[in-house]
């Protein structure tokens, strides 16, 4: 293969970016002092990629070439920006809830220029697969470590589940079961987005680690890591009309678990009951954000600010737009809805598979979780950007 040339500025930009990605499923690991309790280190990492990136830009002498998804993306961050100007009740707060939707716009934009470069999207995949090898070993070691006793911070909480002592929720290096799970649907849709670009062994070794690290957090995501692996099996017309019978049930249960009160114990499938005299958490902050969202639909409650309660406790929506349409109003989840109209606009034609099939199953992720901060959405559809740049060219 012929070896790319790069300046000096591209190698650090490279270095930085490279090493940010790779921090993606590490949270509390290592510890990082910050502003915010889920803060961690790929986020100075991106701040700095971000500050090369435009000396780079600069010395190179390119512009970066807006598209509709940057528009939508711009329009997004101005919607939160009159939020913030006009709702939110704590300006600091919310002045750093801004700065950090910046930090992920400016993560997507980077992503997309750099996987448009030759051979950047093949060091890419092979630091996620990287990564996500070690996640999965520390989702596994966290499992071991509970069966002989022993507590440590790989182990997340229960959730709605009933806690026992016959089985644990793996959470590895994050901070939540369920933001595991997210992070494998990423995961597995840069390796197969990729795989050609990956050693035999990892190409076989990562997808089995992804699928062992999700199973280990028995959270709704496995639904769609499920459907992001039909979307990319999806080849006939016959695969086709399963992915989408599979969508349509894993929609069902989504509703279904949001809806009923659910008592659930994976170690005892069969002794599982519904009940219906308190309604289950997400039903309690799904309405209430409701309520919020009706009282200033507009502007929602400003960035920073919690829209909804679980009993006596502030708590998000566990629902990716209402939570967006309450906190920051309709405006900015019509602004955050377009991004990914426009992703899918520009597509190359054939469809990539992975990318759209990752996407898939965040979506579906989405509608019980609060899917808008996390960081490897962004980078997702950082990818997304580059392959519509790519289908332009």
């Amino acid at each position: 293969m012929k070896r790319i040339g790069r300046t000096r500025a591209e190698r650090i930009l490279l270095t930085l970016y490279l090493a940010a990605l790779a921090l993606l499923p590490w949270s509390w690991f290592p510890p990082f002092p910050w502003l915010h309790e889920h803060a961690q280190w790929s986020d100075p990492l991106i701040a700095a990629s971000v500050a090369v990136w435009a000396v780079e830009r600069r010395l190179a002498g390119g512009r970066f070439k807006l598209r509709p998804a940057h528009v939508a993306m711009g329009l997004y961050l101005a919607a939160a920006t009159l939020s913030l100007l006009v709702a939110a009740p704590d300006k600091r707060a919310g002045s750093l809830k801004l700065l950090g939707m910046l930090e992920l716009v400016l993560l997507a934009a980077l992503t997309s220029d750099l996987a448009s470069r030759p051979g950047v999207l093949r060091l890419i995949t092979r630091v996620v697969a990287a990564t996500s090898l070690a996640a999965a070993a520390a989702a596994a070691l966290g499992i071991v470590l509970f069966y002989v006793g022993a507590e440590t911070r790989l182990i997340g909480t229960y959730g709605d589940l009933t806690p026992s002592r016959w089985y644990a929720r793996a959470q590895a290096g994050l901070y939540h079961p369920n933001l595991l799970a997210s992070y494998c649907i990423f995961a597995a849709a840069v390796v197969a987005r990729g795989r050609r670009e990956l050693p035999p062994w990892l190409r076989r070794v990562a997808p089995a680690a992804l699928w062992v690290a999700v199973l280990l957090t028995f959270s709704r995501a496995i639904l769609g890591f499920g459907l992001a692996a039909m979307v990319r099996g999806a080849v006939t017309g016959k695969g086709r009309a399963l992915t989408a019978i599979y969508a349509a049930a894993s929609l069902a249960v989504v509703i279904a678990l949001s809806t009923w009160n659910l008592s659930f114990d994976p170690s005892r499938p069969f002794a599982a009951t519904i009940t219906s005299d308190v309604p289950p958490s997400r039903w309690q902050t799904m309405t209430s954000a409701a309520r919020t969202l009706a009282v200033n639909p507009i502007w929602g409650s400003g960035p920073g600010t919690v829209p909804g309660w679980y009993r006596d406790t502030p708590y998000d929506a566990h629902c990716t737009p209402l939570n967006i349409a309450a906190t920051l109003g309709l405006p900015a989840l019509a602004a955050f809805i377009a991004i990914f109209a426009a992703l899918w606009q520009g597509r190359s034609r054939p469809t990539d598979l992975a990318i759209w099939g990752g996407l898939a199953g965040l979506a579906l992720d989405a509608l019980a979780s609060d899917i808008e901060d996390y960081r490897h959405l962004w980078v997702l559809s950082g990818l997304a950007d580059a392959d519509s740049a790519g289908a332009k060219k």
